[in-house]
């Protein structure tokens, strides 16, 4: 869902009003005490957020999903066949149970009896079939349909052209990857075993939409979608019709692209049904004003500017909550070019690297140091991972001087003549119009002018080595970011750091490490989760040791939430589950 965040550091309070720990608790929080709960008459949850879209949300299409605000918003009246548990973990959810062949190529998905629209139509194995293969069919136009890729001909059908003046492909995967042998039961078919199949499968990408709704309303494409997803259809306008329709927890009342979008319960849900009898989010265009509106009275959860959190520890009638979020910044370093194409100089100016500092003088604590490439609050997160010396802990996000001018010295001193001064030139390229990007960088240029006197390093615009190059991957030395799609180290491992993975286009800094293939290759299709967790932390532990990258921090989110609010919490995946939807209430 999140992929590449373009622009890491462009905005300091973009990092805890991100779309969705040393420092950070455990999820879920410690909530209030409970107490009497109100009347349903009463159970309205008032929500305030920034919208993905000007103060609007982008879309509740989900094949068209790429914002952590639109899928917390969609996931309330879209069915899902396995969701995010608390603890990120995918669980059956409008699939009774599961059952994975001994090859892990098919997956049999046993439906609950009754779901329903709240409509009444019948949500069946057909819809879930429908809805996935729309997805990833190339007329839908979706921007991560390659989630589903290891479906048998999942790619090769979205890899497809859509015919001129058509709403759907003439090729389907129903009935060759997407089988139904009656109307409870929804068989796939992969094409290679794939452990992390089931976390991939809870993205928006699965869930069940209206077939008869989305085609009666659904035209043509008339341009290709190319920076973001166009919903060009009108099917979801008509959500609100008729009182609301759903098929999850809730149904949408009411969308007015004003800012407000009203869910009332949905009487027709098949499992536990919500304490909430409504939810009334309130999206603003800023946080600046958001967090205003919270401070005046309004809404039940707001999000204070990274200026205003210790005041916001205190605010009378909240708690102030802190979650980390399964994104992390990172600095990119090209193994193709001198000075990076050399381990001793990749892992120099990592050491050399204050990131406790960083974090502290730079982001206001408003982020968290780190050395790891799977960061924390990621199911079988490796606290024992350690740096290219060997540190780990709070050790390893300090500089280590000795070590870094040692190797920057060997390395000045085999190839150089040991004048680091005659070193190859480091130009870190950062995007102009970003402020607070050259604060962090020019923070960072600094410790390493301090670590290493004489070696040359400068920053420049990034257009002024686009523009003769026209690709990302030829810059010397760069900022980047990544957020979660789905919560597997197959998401930060193997898309980011092999040469083998498909698609491919992510490693773009020339990364090759052939242990490191073989390790991730084993891990995606080995079933055995403690096997196959103990490759990942090897695969790691490898990509730090050779300078893959410089992981510099991860990403937190602090809100605060009304003291009459009881148990309910943002996750790490950036949204709150569907089990805490469950159980949240307002208390006297």
């Amino acid at each position: 869902m999140m992929r590449r965040i373009q622009g890491l550091f462009a905005s300091l309070a973009l990092v805890c009003t991100l779309l969705l720990s040393g420092c950070a608790a455990p999820w879920p929080f410690p909530q209030p005490t409970p107490g009497p709960k109100l009347p349903d008459s009463q159970q309205v949850f008032r929500p305030l957020e920034i919208g993905s879209y000007a103060g609007d949300i982008q879309t509740l299409d989900p094949a068209l999903i790429i914002s952590a605000v639109d899928y917390q918003i969609a996931q309330l009246i879209f069915p899902q066949l396995v969701a995010l548990d608390e603890r990120q973990r995918p669980v059956d959810w409008a699939a009774e149970r599961h059952e994975v062949s001994s090859d892990g190529l098919t997956y049999t998905f046993h439906l609950r009896k009754g779901i329903v629209w709240s409509d009444g139509t019948l949500v069946d194995a057909t819809t879930f079939a429908y809805s996935i293969n729309r997805a990833l069919d190339p007329c839908t136009g979706s921007q991560t349909a390659n989630y589903l890729y290891v479906i048998k001909g999942a790619e090769a059908l979205n890899q497809s052209r859509c015919p001129q003046d058509a709403i759907k492909s003439a090729t389907t995967l129903i009935g060759a990857s997407l089988l139904i042998p009656d109307p409870l039961t929804l068989t796939i078919v992969l094409q290679q075993p794939s452990a992390y199949f089931l976390s991939a499968l809870t993205s928006p990408l699965s869930w069940a939409v209206p077939q008869t709704l989305v085609e009666r309303y659904t035209q043509p494409q008339i341009t290709p979608r190319v920076d973001y997803p166009v919903d060009i259809s009108t099917w979801t306008e008509h959500l609100g019709d008729s009182g609301g329709f759903g098929g999850n927890l809730f149904k949408l009342t009411k969308w007015d692209h004003a800012g407000h979008l009203e869910f009332a319960v949905n009487a027709s849900f098949w499992g536990q049904k919500p304490i909430l009898q409504m939810i009334e989010y309130t999206l603003y265009p800023d946080s600046d004003t958001a967090w205003k509106a919270y401070k005046a009275g309004e809404g039940d959860v707001g999000f204070p500017l990274a200026q205003e959190f210790d005041s916001a520890r205190t605010l009378p009638g909240s708690v102030f909550q802190q979650a980390p979020l399964l994104s992390f910044n990172y600095l990119t370093l090209n193994w193709r070019r001198a000075p990076y194409d050399d381990v001793r100089v990749r892992n120099a100016f990592s050491l050399a690297l204050d990131r406790q500092a960083i974090a502290h003088d730079v982001f206001k604590d408003a982020a968290q140091p780190t050395i790891h490439l799977v960061p924390e609050g990621m199911p079988d997160y490796n606290p024992d991972l350690a740096d290219a010396a060997g540190r780990r802990g709070k050790d390893a996000l300090t500089p280590d001087l000795a070590t870094a001018r040692s190797l920057a010295n060997a390395y000045a001193a085999e190839k150089f003549d040991g004048h680091l001064s005659k070193c190859p030139p480091v130009v870190f390229t950062i995007h102009p119009n970003r402020p607070n990007t050259a604060l962090v960088i020019q923070a960072m240029q600094r410790q390493w002018q301090t670590a290493f006197p004489g070696w040359p390093i400068t920053l420049a615009s990034i257009e002024e080595w686009l523009a003769p190059r026209g690709l990302l991957k030829n810059v010397q030395f760069r900022n980047d970011a990544w957020g979660v799609d789905y919560p597997d180290p197959q998401d930060f491992l193997s898309l980011l750091w092999t040469t083998t993975n498909a698609p491919n286009a992510y490693n773009q800094s020339g990364v090759s490490i052939p242990e490191v293939d073989r390790l991730c290759d084993q891990a995606d299709t080995m079933m055995d989760q403690t096997t196959r967790i103990a490759l990942y932390h090897r695969a790691e532990q490898l990509l730090v040791d050779q300078g893959a990258a410089l992981p510099v921090e991860q990403s937190l989110r602090r809100y605060v939430v009304r003291l009459h609010v009881a148990d309910w919490g943002i996750a790490p995946m950036y949204l709150t589950p569907l089990p805490v939807w469950q159980v949240t209430y307002l208390r006297r």
